[in-house]
């Protein structure tokens, strides 16, 4: 069976022996807004769980709202104008409302793709501020939390009189979900807040991975602190495989969040009846497949359904290459240490903090129960190498090499959108 998968802005082609597949897994089908527009402005004129945008911000001086950066292809040309005439209607001056861009430890996003990022209308209008986690002297301490993590926030959303997040609800490889309090922490957070929240004090926790958030600790902690925070309006949007809107959850910020979730729990978990020798995925294509950081999310994704010791093949266009500096150097420690214990030894030690280093934690994860090989277009040798990843040109040469590896006899599952759907053995 020939099979699609997300790349890039397009698609490649994979072609499974009908014997061999065991399952494609899809999220299930979402149903459009025939209106997006209408539905983004039905939702925020009956909020869950709080009064409406407009009465918030009554006799408020100014406001900050906070945007998922170029990584999440969250609807901004959708959402904000409607959102901005409340505050304005309600006697905020669009002077006085700032859009924050929540980068958390990621680059920021300027010129063409401030303008990608909020739709041309909104960035003449507005200049898109990046928050930036390694400027101390921009962040507040506002406390501690009750397991201890110290709270730095960016002032300029600390001192907001109406403080506003907005979002994707998607599978979240360590959060359980994106969305909701992931705007605050790690969006806005100092890297000092991001090193405790990040560290394998969280990540190593069970409970810490897709589609998880009762009792998942880090979903915890990151409420607490949008909590402590303060956070006065959501508005989160949940997509379907073409970025079409199909969901919009505006309100309280845990009320609105939960009930997004549910939604998306409806449609991004898939029932698998067996595990894979091989599991053929993807990093979701653009935005999401812009680098090889990205990358892991879609390799995380598939470890409920293959085999121990089984392979998973990623298609991930990487036009950016691995990630910043401080990822690969990642990579290169856990080269150097050479074992996946040692190294997870090495980073739980807080002296030995490096930023990033949470998404190589996720990446060896992978690497302990499967082999992986990459297909992309935008790693050199150099990069696979330090990378110590697997890699073939085209999905096609890494299928027929795994066959011919795992056997005549080898079951193969398919996820075209890779992270965006998590699938789950029945049990």
């Amino acid at each position: 069976m020939k099979i699609d998968v997300a790349f890039g802005k397009g698609k490649l082609e994979v072609d499974v022996p009908d014997a061999n597949l065991s399952a494609i897994y899809r999220k299930k089908k979402m149903e459009k807004k025939s209106d997006p527009e209408r539905a983004v402005r039905e939702a925020l004129a009956v909020p869950i769980g709080s009064p409406t945008l407009f009465r918030i911000a009554r006799g408020k001086s100014s406001a900050c709202i906070v945007v998922n950066d170029i990584t999440r292809p969250v609807p901004n040309s959708l959402i904000l104008p409607p959102m901005i005439e409340e505050l304005t209607a309600s006697g905020i001056p669009k002077s006085k409302i700032i859009l924050l861009n929540a980068t958390g430890t990621h680059r920021p996003n300027i010129g063409a793709e401030a303008v990608e990022l909020l739709g041309e209308k909104i960035a003449s209008e507005f200049d898109l501020l990046n928050h930036d986690c390694f400027d101390d002297a921009a962040h507040r301490n506002i406390g501690v939390t009750a397991s201890g993590t110290e709270v730095k926030l960016d002032a300029r959303y600390l001192d907001s009189d109406v403080k506003i997040l907005t979002g994707l609800i998607e599978p979240h490889f360590m959060a359980g979900y994106s969305g909701g309090r992931k705007a605050v922490c790690p969006g806005i957070a100092s890297i000092d807040t991001v090193r405790r929240i990040h560290s394998p004090h969280f990540m190593e926790m069970p409970n810490a991975t897709n589609c998880v958030t009762s009792e998942n600790p880090l979903h915890a902690e990151l409420t607490e602190i949008a909590r402590m925070a303060g956070v006065d309006f959501i508005l989160n949007v949940a997509l379907d495989e073409e970025r079409d809107l199909c969901g919009v959850f505006c309100g309280d910020l845990e009320a609105a969040h939960r009930a997004g979730v549910e939604f998306a729990m409806r449609h991004d978990m898939a029932q698998a009846k067996e595990q894979a020798d091989i599991v053929v995925t993807s990093a979701a294509g653009y935005p999401l497949d812009k680098t090889f950081y990205q990358t892991i999310k879609g390799m995380v994704g598939a470890l409920n359904v293959v085999k121990e010791r089984g392979t998973i093949i990623i298609a991930s266009e990487c036009g950016e290459g691995l990630g910043n500096d401080t990822f690969s150097a990642c990579l290169d420690k856990f080269g150097e240490i050479g074992d996946i214990d040692k190294y997870i030894e090495h980073i739980s030690k807080l002296e030995n903090f490096t930023p990033d280093q949470w998404q190589a934690e996720k990446y060896v994860a992978a690497l302990r129960k499967a082999e992986v090989v990459l297909v992309s277009r935008g790693l050199t040798e150099k990069d696979i190498a330090r990378a110590r990843v697997g890699s073939a040109p085209t999905l096609q040469a890494a299928l027929d090499a795994a066959l011919k590896k795992r056997g005549r006899s080898a079951r193969v599952a398919v996820i075209p959108e890779g992270p965006y759907v998590v699938p789950c053995l029945c049990r």
